[in-house]
């Protein structure tokens, strides 16, 4: 969903690392693809003004955390870490989507993110079984939002609501349809979750819906609704595909530098 968010205008700057609680991490899937993801910050700042996204991969912006990851591995269970990382992003990001595994944990992430003072518009998602908005069914989200004056002391507005993909055309559907495999297989199915074309399935729907939140957030649309409308027209006029491709080319030609 973060390729089609930067297709759709948005700036983004994902961080993410290798499988270790899971069956494949977000950096497994882009070296799949081709995109080199352990660039290092300034790399990253390069990526990011070339291209409109970048991958920042959490033991080159969190060298500390390299001494955690075999620990990770072997617990092979979800940890604080996985609260941590959503909530460290090195690009000082002032608009965030944060998902996470417990509804419970959505009001003292919210509370954390409002305490640091760094974001000026921020989701934290709890879906029905997922860290994340899905064609499975409604999702809480916890919205927090700076209403002060730029230049002064944030203030925050919060409010917690229900988003039903229902009430913007799409379906349901089931676990099974959205389920995938190792890195490989999972760059394939990416490679065909952002073809252009009006054909669907849950997959699409499924980044369709963040990508759609991912809008909203950043101030590219006025609700979330809006978002993903402008998330469905890009992803059928295939500027998502070709997003990929100059990312997977900046990426390299940075890293070859």
């Amino acid at each position: 969903s973060t390729v089609l968010a930067a297709a759709c205008g948005c700036t983004v700057a994902k961080a993410g690392n290798r499988s270790v609680s899971s069956a494949c991490g977000s950096a497994d899937v882009l070296e799949s693809l081709g995109v080199v993801a352990n660039l290092s910050p300034s790399q990253v700042e390069e990526c990011v003004e070339k291209c409109g996204i970048a991958f920042m991969f959490a033991p080159v912006n969190h060298p500390s955390m390299r001494f955690v990851a075999p620990v990770r591995k072997r617990l092979g269970v979800r940890s604080c870490f996985n609260i941590l990382g959503p909530m460290t992003n090195a690009a000082g990001a002032q608009h965030a989507v944060i998902g996470v595994f417990d509804g419970d944990l959505a009001p003292l992430m919210a509370k954390a993110l409002k305490e640091v003072g760094r974001v000026d518009h921020a989701v934290v998602i709890h879906g029905v079984g997922l860290d994340e908005i899905s064609p499975l069914g409604p999702a809480t989200i916890l919205e927090i939002k700076n209403v002060a004056p730029p230049g002064e002391p944030k203030v925050y507005e919060e409010k917690t609501f229900s988003f039903d993909p229902l009430d913007v055309g799409i379906p349901r559907c089931v676990v099974e349809d959205l389920k995938g495999g190792g890195p490989e297989q999972n760059a394939e199915e990416f490679r065909k979750v952002l073809l252009g074309g009006d054909h669907t399935d849950a997959k699409r729907d499924s980044i369709v819906l963040n990508a759609g939140v991912g809008c909203y957030v950043y101030g590219m649309t006025d609700s979330i609704a809006d978002g993903v409308s402008l998330a469905r027209k890009t992803l059928e006029t295939g500027k998502a595909t070709e997003l990929l491709q100059t990312w997977v080319e900046v990426s390299n030609d940075i890293a070859k530098k």
